[in-house]
């Protein structure tokens, strides 16, 4: 996993546990001591991980997309000159990304999908990317090769067709593999050249980084937002002790809900249940990708047919009535979050300066 997966994956954990708070946090309860960091920090240790590794966030998509091209950038140079000691011509290539690919609104997000747990059934393309037609020129080389040469090009840049773990596709049969780590090849060694070092100080650091969140989630301030929070949802109509527990309840209750409407499969059916594996293989070996793609449309279609489409309508909206709320109650906590997080923040970046300071290095920060 590249760091900035890693780093985005835990920084979203933080938010979406702690997202449902309603409170002003501009008081704490009399009596009661916070849990806020007591490192003392100077002006250089101020800065919040964002600021301190360069990293872009949605509020500037602008500048999330220069940092996500930088990025390949190096990756792709590097598969370059790997390729080339492997005595093959490639050439760096950075696929377009999808309008808004790096731009994120949760307030629209929430009024049309929710918490998508429901609402992307029958709203597909809302919830998948845009394709983008993709020229990649190295296509074009690997094309005008010989099937040999064209073959030893893959492997030079992916690594050998069976490197990594094997899986069994359930609708054909066959077996395909999946890399493990970076992956082989040229394009693994990039990975793994650009993001290794990263990723191994990261993952050491991982326990350090989730004790700062454990703390900050028991700080006093962040208790009393939570209860504020909890009010706000009851004062609406929803009881729930914390927003902890909303999320919990509400991602199995409406699971549960959304299966007993349209099947456990979420209303896709396998086209080739009851058969054997010789009678897929016979058919998938007598029909071409369009065809293929129309049986498995037609098989979806019949397996939709009876679904209380009005249930499921129902169902959907109530999910966004919920999250809806849960957006408008979660405001000031969301508010206090920016400010604790570059809080604690600067406290963990003066504690671990060294190997944080390890790890800008090995990103070229």
């Amino acid at each position: 996993m590249k760091v900035d997966t890693w780093r985005r994956a835990v920084l979203l954990a933080i938010l979406v546990s702690a997202c449902g708070g309603g409170a002003s946090p501009d008081s704490e309860p009399e009596g009661t001591e916070t849990t806020a960091p007591t490192t003392a920090t100077t002006s250089e240790d101020s800065d919040s991980l964002a600021a301190f590794f360069g990293w872009s966030t949605g509020d500037d998509p602008d500048a999330a997309q220069a940092q996500y091209e930088e990025q390949e950038r190096k990756v792709q140079e590097t598969v370059r000159a790997c390729m080339a000691d492997e005595g093959f011509d490639y050439v760096p290539f950075i696929p377009p990304q999808p309008e808004g690919s790096f731009a994120f609104d949760e307030e629209e997000y929430v009024s049309k999908q929710g918490f998508g747990i429901t609402t992307w059934y029958g709203n597909e393309e809302q919830f998948s990317t845009p394709a983008v037609e993709i020229a990649d020129p190295n296509q074009e080389i690997a094309e005008a090769m010989s099937e040999s040469e064209r073959e030893a090009y893959y492997e030079a840049l992916y690594g050998p067709p069976d490197q990594g773990t094997p899986q069994v596709d359930e609708a054909t049969g066959e077996t395909y593999y999946v890399n493990d780590g970076f992956g082989a090849g040229c394009y693994g060694q990039a990975q793994e050249e650009t993001y290794g070092n990263q990723n191994k100080l990261w993952e050491e650091l991982g326990p350090e980084f989730e004790e700062m969140y454990t703390r900050m989630q028991a700080d006093a301030r962040i208790v009393e937002a939570n209860q504020g929070w909890s009010k706000c949802m009851a004062g609406k109509g929803y009881e729930y002790e914390s927003s902890e527990k909303m999320y919990e309840a509400v991602y199995e209750d409406f699971q549960e809900r959304f299966n007993a409407i349209v099947g456990p499969n979420g209303g896709y059916a396998d086209p080739f249940a009851g058969w054997s594996q010789e009678e897929i293989e016979a058919f998938v070996a007598g029909k071409g990708e369009e065809e293929l793609n129309q049986f498995y449309l037609e098989a979806q279609e019949a397996a939709q047919k009876n679904i209380d489409q009005q249930a499921l309508e129902n169902l959907q909206q109530e999910e966004i009535d919920l999250a809806v709320v849960n957006y408008e109650c979660s405001v000031p906590l969301r508010e206090l979050m920016e400010s604790l997080t570059k809080e604690y923040e600067a406290d963990f970046i003066a504690t671990h300066r060294q190997e944080l300071e390890t790890i800008r290095e090995a990103q070229g920060g």
